[in-house]
């Protein structure tokens, strides 16, 4: 069928005969012009080339209406471009370990505080209820963060973040239970918050942001333990007052916790006696309580000495009365004495003083001269959180 159409394009296009009488001009001795090919040869071996599936030799040229259509890519291109394709990179969570560190590191700072405030103090309910509260948070925040994946940058960040919240889960479980508060626990827990502080500290050095100024709230904490904000000022009862032994190495804490009057008291000696007050006039207790805070200095010394019986005077108005000196045994309770206490120990007691039965209480105040200028008064009228 190709044969039969190549043949009648051929005939189709083939020049006019000529004439016989008509005289060619260019030649006469010639039937068909010079540049004129015999048909013959134009189809010579065009049969055979078709029969041996052979494609024409067509002179190349533009077709109509495929000047849009989209190329054939080159598929060696294509393998080279393929190769050449970076790997995709592993997604991390810096992120989230930053925002981690960022938005609770205070959070965990004010809980140690508040428990290293209520150890310092030996005071055994906030003390445990502030562990408690640390244990959780701490716990929470090292489950959280040990989920995500972290890059080798952050590693420096992940591993002082992991180490502060295991410290302080450390220090919430040396408190856990019904055991009352010892000297071991106590000592456990301080050491377990330093290091989860120091390990917080290092986690932040890591962010490596630029120092801001710190919210006002913060600015405002005070590490160090409360002192009465000018000299003379008067505490109330429950209200302790802190201060330095003579070798500037420990601190101690007084307080005075309530006060009651009474008429007559028994000697627990065997005897039974009681000791009645004259007529118009009752005894006066007054609680007191002093404890060793802890070592605080460079020196060596662990041991402190509480005030004296003599150190305690009542005033009321122009008056002074002087504390009465009781038996080691009396139905009163333990006398408060001089004492020498290791690190945490404590030593309570009464104060008796022999006052006038119409004595008004809320007029008056004990002051306790601790040697220096160190003088605090306790108002007897007072109690904390009462205004002044």
């Amino acid at each position: 069928m190709i044969l039969a159409l190549v043949v009648f394009t051929g005939v189709l296009f083939a020049p006019s005969p000529v004439p016989p009488d008509a005289a060619d001009p260019v030649s006469a001795g010639s039937g068909q012009p010079s540049d004129v090919r015999d048909l013959s040869a134009v189809l010579a071996g065009i049969e055979e080339r078709v029969s041996s599936s052979h494609p024409l030799n067509l002179t190349p040229g533009s077709v109509p209406g495929t000047a849009d259509e989209p190329a054939v890519p080159d598929e060696n291109k294509t393998e080279n471009e393929t190769e050449n394709t970076p790997a995709p990179v592993p997604e991390y969570d810096d992120d989230e370990l930053a925002r981690l560190v960022e938005e609770n590191s205070i959070s965990l700072m004010l809980l140690s505080v508040q428990n290293v405030y209520a150890l310092q103090a030996w005071d055994e309910k906030p003390a445990k209820e502030s562990a408690a509260a640390l244990r959780t948070f701490a716990a929470d925040l090292l489950k959280e963060s040990s989920a995500l994946r972290i890059s080798d940058d952050r590693s420096g960040l992940n591993d002082s973040f992991a180490l502060a919240l295991g410290s302080y889960v450390a220090a919430g479980e040396a408190l856990q239970g019904d055991a009352p508060l010892n000297r071991t626990m106590v000592d456990t827990a301080l050491e377990a918050n330093r290091q989860g502080s120091n390990r917080l500290r290092e986690a932040f050095g890591c962010l490596q942001y630029p120092v801001l100024e710190a919210p006002g709230e913060i600015a405002a904490v005070n590490l160090s333990l409360p002192r009465p904000a000018a000299p003379g000022k008067e505490l109330a009862l429950l209200q302790r007052y802190i201060y330095e032994d003579r070798s500037r190495a420990n601190d101690i804490s007084l307080m005075l916790e309530s006060t009651v009057g009474t008429g007559m008291y028994h000697l627990l000696d065997g005897s039974g006696e009681a000791v009645v007050a004259e007529p118009g006039r009752m005894f006066l207790l007054v609680e007191v309580k002093a404890t060793n805070l802890g070592h605080r200095g460079e020196n060596r010394v662990y041991t402190v000495r509480t005030p004296d019986l003599q150190a305690f005077t009542l005033h009321y108005r122009n008056t002074t009365y002087a504390p009465v000196k009781l038996s080691d045994r009396t139905s009163l309770g333990e006398p408060y004495a001089a004492a020498t206490l290791n690190r945490y120990e404590k030593k309570a007691g009464y104060i008796v003083f022999d006052v006038p039965a119409a004595l008004p209480l809320d007029e008056c105040s004990v002051r306790v001269d601790l040697g220096g200028d160190a003088s605090p008064v306790w108002a007897l009228g007072r109690t904390l959180g009462s205004a002044p």
